[in-house]
């Protein structure tokens, strides 16, 4: 049975990240999932691009309740952009019209 851990850390100098527990044992082979915080990065929407393969591969492999952590600071982040942008609403006002 798998066990997970969750930890929060910081990127070293030199791009590195150390991960210290007691509960590893030297040798040990462990599966390490990175998620870099939106705060931090931009976000894949605005660069046009989608997320890759392997990045939708990574994260169907979290555990069921990492995978609705992120999916709600994403709604969340679509809740703000939303209601700060009224361009859709005015778009959404309009009569429909049938040509």
């Amino acid at each position: 049975m798998k066990s997970t851990l969750y930890l929060t850390a910081k990127v070293l100098p030199g791009n590195k990240i150390e991960i210290q527990n007691l509960n590893l044992t030297e040798g040990q082979t462990v599966e390490v999932v990175i998620i870099i915080s939106e705060s931090n990065t931009s976000i894949s929407s605005e660069n046009n691009q989608s997320p890759s393969l392997q990045e939708r591969q990574a994260f169907l492999k979290l555990p069921l309740s990492d995978r609705r952590r992120i999916l709600e600071t994403q709604a969340e982040t679509m809740l703000s952009h939303y209601q700060q942008d009224s361009e859709w609403q005015e778009l959404m006002a309009g009569d429909i019209i049938d040509y």
